[in-house]
């Protein structure tokens, strides 16, 4: 038969488990001072290990004030949680509603205190069962504000998801202790007694889903710079194999860009000059990409060399047509030397079986157009 195991040694094991999560909290921050989230973090849980410390010593029934200020101090650590995942998102870090679950805590087991002052009898333990609403507010509160600003911080990252989720799980045991207390089936420790059994699973899995957070996002941005041409900023051919499935749908309109007798600019002004027009080229291909009738859907990507790719998806042949006019008329314009470019325009058909067959079509337009004449656009 296991022995039975009581609060302190349950407070013990959260406030050792919540002090190894601090020093790596700290250690981090002390290795990088810009990534701050990792010192409202560790805050986060200084404050959780204080506010479980001082409801174990505090024991005297007329230390209510203190008390009450330790169970909002509980609720209140979970807002350097939420303002660590917003500061590495990038968001705001304080909100006015932040605020609410600490103060609504402490207000609900002051409540039947200060009641009972001025003759109103509130039903026994009043104080720990409203405390305990207002825990369960902040865990709900901050739990979703998380699960809100994850997708913001790491787009496609697990993390800050699983922070959240571990959050608001504790939710069910607050509202089953809760229960318990109002049902009269709990023992005037279930409430604490489940809410510390949570933490030996949630408390872990929460701090880990945070430390995931940043390594996600170096993974992200290892990825995308891998993805990125080094020159031009634009993606390149390592992107489109990875993503090309996503564009193999009619719809899509491919424009192949190439820059005519690019071997001639070299060769009269130097390859500085070169490289500035393969710039300039992806410049003006990425405005027209952005460009409000592609709703943002529109990629660049450099195949090599001077040739570039414009994806179009979701558009219709006019506004692609017209586009890439505008380009073509746009390069035509610039200076401080005149270099012009041909196009090959083709659409996505539903016979095509990859992307590159689709490639190869607008390839065959844009070196049709070369043959026949430079400095135009084939469709």
């Amino acid at each position: 038969m296991l022995p039975p195991v009581d609060l302190a040694t349950l407070r013990l094991c959260s406030v050792i488990a919540s002090a190894t999560f601090v020093v790596i909290f700290l250690s981090l921050w002390r290795g990088r001072r810009d990534q701050v989230h990792n010192l409202h973090w560790a805050v986060s849980l200084v404050l959780y290990c204080v506010a479980l410390a001082g409801l174990e010593w505090i024991e005297r029934p007329d230390d209510v004030l203190i008390r009450a200020l330790l169970v909002a101090v509980l609720t209140g650590s979970n807002i350097p949680v939420s303002t660590g995942v917003r500061q590495f998102a990038g968001r705001p870090v304080w909100r006015w509603w932040m605020a609410v679950p600490p103060v609504a805590t402490l207000i609900g087991f002051l409540l039947p205190h200060m009641a009972g002052a001025v003759g109103i009898v509130m039903p026994e333990e009043s104080d720990r069962l409203l405390g305990a609403v207002g825990l369960a507010l902040g865990m709900g509160v901050f739990g979703a504000d998380i699960l809100r600003q994850a997708e913001r911080a790491v787009p496609g990252g697990y993390g800050g998801r699983i922070a959240g989720i571990a959050m608001l799980a504790y939710l069910p045991c607050y509202i089953f202790a809760i229960a318990g207390e109002i049902l009269h089936f709990a023992t005037p420790s279930t409430l604490a007694m489940a809410a510390l059994l949570s933490d030996q699973l949630l408390l872990m899995l929460l701090n880990l889903g945070l430390l995931a957070m940043p390594a996600e996002a170096a993974l992200a941005a290892m990825r995308e710079s891998a993805w990125r041409d080094g020159l031009t900023g634009v993606y390149n051919r390592a992107w489109l194999a990875n993503v090309h499935d996503a564009f193999l749908k009619p719809g899509t309109w491919l424009a192949h860009i190439d820059i005519d007798q690019f071997k001639s600019i070299n060769d009269r002004f130097g390859h500085s000059a070169g490289d500035a027009t393969l710039v300039t080229l992806a410049r003006v291909l990425g405005t027209a990409a952005a460009h409000p009738e592609l709703r943002g859907a529109a990629q660049v990507v450099r195949m090599g060399g001077d040739e570039f790719l414009v994806i179009m998806p979701h558009t219709t042949q006019p506004i692609a047509r017209r586009l890439v006019e505008d380009i073509h008329a746009e390069i035509s314009a610039l200076t401080p030397f005149a270099w012009s470019v041909s196009i090959g325009l083709t659409e996505v058909e539903p016979q095509d079986g990859s992307l590159s067959a689709a490639v190869e079509r607008a390839d065959e337009q844009l070196y049709a157009a070369k043959s026949a004449r430079p400095d135009r656009v084939a469709a």
